[in-house]
């Protein structure tokens, strides 16, 4: 593919992100699977990675950049124990080269359970469940020594008792990778798609997007890679609303000045940030800090572990295993567990 057809689909990429940045009014809730890494060395790194060392892992799942050849016939696993009874999984495999391009295929699903039904009147009606389904297929580009491009196109639908609707879109990254400065920068735009109407009243509109940047570094004799990323950059303004208002004393009335750096505070929360260590002999151990997961999941003035996340991940013979922890409710932690095999005859 020429250099200027590439041009052509990120100027027509930016364009359409512009317009449904600017003048899209109507915005449906996110999708658990759409939204989350699922994988254990994302989740454990604080959430999705724009950016990163090794293009042939997990995180290809979500992020088409990290789509690589080196990664032929590897299929890649991961199941969370989210919280409330909800399961959510994906499955993802590299499928074909040709030249630059690389082809992956896979899925991305969450459970929400079983529910009881009652009528109006509270006679039961029997059980109920839902979820959110969806197939993908991507494609990722060589573009040059450094740079590399991917998409990957979604579609499924989402479903509780006899509510459903149908969800299109596309996941879209592009990354620069130094390997003798052991540096990695990228761009992730996450969730850009459209829901439509099923069966039931579910609502029509954009889903909702996330366009991240991220900063990997490591060293050449050190055991560690440090990661930074940047969520939601879409918008500046995080914050629920009320964060910088003056407060009012109740027995005084007197006003109480917010002490709140607000320019400081907006910036926090768009950032996250994690570390790998490599411990020897396949075994790696990462942990992550999302700032604004930390804020926003305070209750009664508790923070306890929420933003902070741990992983650990090991090979064993041809098998890759990951396991994390990430605290994604104040109820408690979620765990997701993550398997890399190659299909037999590769």
């Amino acid at each position: 593919m020429h250099i200027t057809t590439y041009k052509s689909i990120l100027t027509l990429l930016f364009l359409y992100l512009g317009t449904h940045c600017l003048f899209s009014q109507d915005i449906v809730l996110g999708s658990i699977p759409l939204d989350l890494a699922i994988d254990a060395r994302s989740a454990a790194l604080g959430g999705k990675l724009a950016s990163s060392l090794s293009p042939n892992e997990q995180a290809a799942t979500y992020n088409p950049a990290l789509v690589d050849s080196a990664s032929i016939g590897q299929v890649y696993v991961s199941y969370l124990n989210y919280y409330a009874g909800i399961k959510v999984g994906s499955v993802d495999a590299v499928i074909n080269n040709k030249g630059k391009r690389t082809v992956h295929a896979g899925a991305r699903f969450s459970s929400f359970g079983k529910f009881d039904g009652y009528d109006p009147s509270g006679v039961s009606t029997g059980d109920f469940s839902g979820g959110d389904y969806f197939l993908q297929a991507g494609v990722s580009w060589k573009l040059d020594s450094v740079w590399s491009a991917g998409i990957t196109g979604w579609s499924g639908f989402r479903n509780l008792a006899r509510e459903n609707a149908g969800v299109i879109g596309v996941d879209v990254g592009i990354m620069g990778r130094w390997d003798e400065r052991y540096l990695a920068v990228g761009v992730l735009i996450s969730g850009l798609g459209q829901q439509f109407a099923g069966t039931g009243s579910q609502p029509v509109g954009s889903m909702p997007i996330n366009v991240q940047a991220g900063f990997t570094k490591g060293f050449d004799n050190a055991p560690f890679t440090f990661f930074l990323q940047m969520e939601h950059l879409e918008k500046w303004g995080l914050a629920p609303a009320g964060t910088y208002d003056d407060g009012l004393d109740p027995l005084t009335g007197e006003v109480i000045p917010n002490q709140k750096w607000e320019f400081g505070d907006q910036l926090s929360r768009h950032l996250r940030g994690g570390v790998e260590v490599n411990l020897g002999s396949g075994l790696m151990a990462q942990m992550g800090y999302d700032h604004r997961r930390r804020l926003e999941m305070e209750a009664t003035g508790r923070r306890g572990t929420n933003g902070f996340s741990i992983g650990l991940a090991m090979k064993i013979g041809d098998v890759d295993l990951g396991l994390a922890r990430n605290t994604y409710h104040f109820a408690g932690s979620s765990t997701h567990l993550s398997i890399v095999f190659s299909l037999p005859g590769q």
